[in-house]
């Protein structure tokens, strides 16, 4: 009973947490605290010793008897240990590119130790999409922590203006949103194959164009282009409203190694426009109800053939595909049902390590 009368904390990164994390969070009325709250690490370079120091400081200096349990942002290290010797039960909100990378061999071997340690010592892993489930089985085998399933959603006031449009779907338009600053940026949302992919069709659909929206460093543009200079690829930067934008696209690709459960794909997909990802694309689960074909192996080969397969369809069918899409994502995926989802798994885990 007194257990049950302490609050809920929500330990997130910097400069704050995700906005669909966030809503998760205050779902559950849990209060917000930044994982670096004693000590500053998480978004200011330092030496290993001092961001090793620093993590300490942290789990150290942690009121966790204040807290009837601890939702955690990603996989932090620190949290689950302090958890473990305060008795305190600690959840991780697992919704980025954590588990690809450690199934990708991305990290060296001692972070690649470290995480999968830290992770198996949660008591609960709340996962975003099917995907992540399948990787932490995967990874954790026998040592997995309970996991429960959730998934992302489009807000209801973007769903009203996504719904109004009727893109055309005739041109040979394709769409990627996404942002990055550094090279792991790159590799986690598939830029690289994007682009690849881009050049690629072009030898065979020369009218094709490929838009980019969002927040790219430049050296990784120059980088890109350098490597794919017959790529027919445009970066038009971030855009806050993307309906001028999707209305003109006939198709939205996202090749992702490890995405978690991107909205943009929602986002496309409400708008009427079909999507094509990546079986390493968390939104995946989504695209495979409506289009089967639209979920496809991490190749570029491959892409383009399905790419090329999707362009020989005629423009009825393609309206066919986004509108199936429409209507799944507006009638199951909105931000709504999905916070009603979160608020669901988190109580039922908490019910469950309260027993």
């Amino acid at each position: 009973m007194l257990a049950a009368s302490k609050p809920i904390a929500f330990l997130h990164g910097r400069p704050g947490p995700h906005p669909m994390h966030g809503a998760f969070a205050r779902a559950v009325g849990a209060s917000f605290h930044p994982v670096d709250f004693a000590a500053r690490w998480h978004d200011i370079p330092l030496p290993a010793a001092i961001r090793y120091w620093r993590w300490a400081w942290n789990a150290f200096r942690f009121p966790y008897r204040r807290y009837r349990a601890v939702l955690v942002e990603g996989p932090h290290v620190w949290p689950p240990f302090g958890g473990k010797a305060w008795g305190v039960p600690t959840f991780s909100l697992l919704d980025n590119e954590t588990l690809y990378f450690l199934q990708a061999g991305f990290y060296n071997k001692w972070v690649r130790w470290g995480l999968l340690q830290a992770i198996r010592r949660y008591d609960v892993l709340l996962v975003i999409g099917e995907m992540q489930a399948q990787l932490a089985h995967r990874l954790l085998g026998r040592r997995c922590p309970p996991v429960y399933v959730g998934f992302n959603g489009v807000a209801e006031e973007r769903l009203e203006a996504l719904g109004k449009l009727r893109p055309s779907l005739e041109a040979p338009i394709i769409l990627f949103i996404g942002h990055g600053g550094a090279s792991w940026r790159t590799y986690y949302k598939g830029l690289d194959l994007f682009v690849e992919v881009m050049a690629c069709l072009r030898a065979h659909l020369p009218e094709v164009e490929g838009w980019v929206v969002g927040r790219w460093a430049e050296a990784e543009q120059e980088a890109l282009l350098r490597r794919y200079p017959e790529a027919p690829v445009r970066f038009l930067g971030p855009a806050e409203q993307i309906q001028g934008i999707l209305g003109q696209a006939a198709l939205y690709f996202h090749p992702g190694r490890g995405e978690a459960y991107g909205i943009a794909v929602l986002e496309a997909m409400a708008a009427g426009v079909p999507a094509l990802v990546s079986e390493w694309t968390g939104a995946r689960e989504v695209v495979q109800r409506v289009w089967p074909e639209g979920v496809i192996p991490l190749s570029a080969q491959g892409m383009t053939q399905a790419i090329l397969r999707y362009f020989a369809l005629p423009v009825a069918e393609r309206r066919a595909i986004g509108e199936r899409g429409r209507t799944l994502v507006h009638t199951h995926y909105t931000a709504s049902q999905a916070i009603q989802r979160f608020q669901a798994i988190f109580h039922q885990a908490l019910a469950a390590c309260e027993a």
